[in-house]
């Protein structure tokens, strides 16, 4: 396999990416107590999640958390939309708000009008001086250290905030007790020294996968559950990163439509594993039959298919590996198209104009 060791000049998209490991364990030591704190406020509370981009993806990670763990309902929101097309929200209901730079112009927005409605706010954010950490009534910090690439530490971090919260609110709620409360965000952190361990043989074949990728006239990522978190973040990085048109989508949507645009100028990576990983196959299983240059990241080796495997994982976990393959993957596709994956042309780091 070819091999795709970074160069002396070392880009600061892939150092950030192989810190994540440590921004997760560091996110939990600094913020566990906090976590157990703020969920004593949050029950009984409706929850509403709000971000932008990779925050928003995140959001939709909470949202199926929630539902899994607490049986509770709970809305995913994107800031922009929030702020100009508010729902009704009554007053004991709760948001938690996600921004890794806490600045962000339409979370800001929506968190100005949160606050005149008298909602009860949680930020999440990794800068602890920032707007939003100083309107909302509780904040968790992401750990993830100063970030100056694509968001892939603050994203981690924030998945990692959401995790520890709703496990703590599940337990706060009596669905689960303390000890598999301790017990599930234990196997968090070592699932930590998973992807440190991962890194070099992911680097690899991620190297290699990303040279049929660059080759392609555009991208889609699919995943169904929780993994849809991964899926959009991995399609915004080969957006930002490669500048190859890319779209993560429910597996549900695929044949309603997009799968008319499969041809061997295609590439479409399917996430397995979980409650639905035979339909995840079969749908990858269908796309390589119908030309499309096929990838399936799962727990285990696909059978007559490329694949990058990352192990046995509980299910609600299995958004961190899956989300770093395909970062890794939009990283080495960027290198391989001659772009600087560190180089944005058009966006900011912060998003300060709507």
């Amino acid at each position: 396999m070819e091999s795709c060791h970074v160069t002396a000049v070392e880009h600061v998209l892939f150092r950030e990416l192989r810190e994540q490991p440590q921004a997760i364990r560091e996110t939990v030591d600094a913020e566990i107590d906090e976590v157990d704190q703020t969920s004593r406020l949050l029950k009984g509370r409706r929850i509403h999640f709000l971000g932008m981009g990779s925050s928003y993806f995140a959001s939709l990670y909470g949202s199926y958390l929630l539902v899994e763990l607490t049986r509770t309902v709970a809305t995913a929101h994107i800031a922009s939309e929030f702020a100009h097309y508010p729902p009704a929200i009554a007053a004991n209901e709760a948001s938690v708000v996600l921004s890794q730079s806490g600045e962000s112009v339409e979370t800001i927005r929506a968190v100005r009008l949160l606050k005149k409605k008298g909602t009860f706010i949680v930020g999440v954010t990794n800068e602890a001086g920032s707007t939003l950490a100083t309107l909302a009534d509780r904040v968790l910090l992401m750990h993830a250290g100063k970030e100056k690439a694509s968001s892939t530490k603050t994203f981690a971090s924030t998945l990692t905030i959401l995790f520890c919260l709703v496990v703590a609110l599940a337990a706060q709620t009596k669905e689960m007790d303390e000890r598999k409360k301790d017990l599930l965000i234990e196997r968090m952190v070592r699932m930590t020294r998973t992807l440190d361990a991962s890194l070099e043989s992911w680097n690899n074949e991620t190297g290699s996968q990303s040279s049929k990728i660059a080759n392609c006239r555009a991208a889609m990522v699919l995943a169904r559950g929780p993994n849809l978190a991964a899926a959009l973040q991995g399609a915004l990085l080969l957006k930002e990163v490669a500048k190859i048109p890319a779209e993560g989508m429910s597996s549900g949507e695929f044949a309603h439509g997009p799968v008319e645009m499969v041809s061997r100028r295609i590439s479409v990576v399917v996430l397995g594993g979980g409650r639905t990983s035979k339909l995840q196959y079969q749908l990858a299983l269908r796309s390589k039959t119908l030309g499309a240059n096929t990838l399936m990241i799962a727990p285990s080796e696909a059978r007559n298919m490329d694949s990058i495997c990352y192990g046995k994982i509980d299910e609600n976990l299995a958004v961190f590996p899956s989300a770093m393959i395909l970062e890794l993957l939009a990283y080495h596709t960027g290198v391989k198209r001659k772009l600087n994956p560190d180089h944005f042309k058009f966006i900011e780091k912060v998003t300060t104009h709507e």
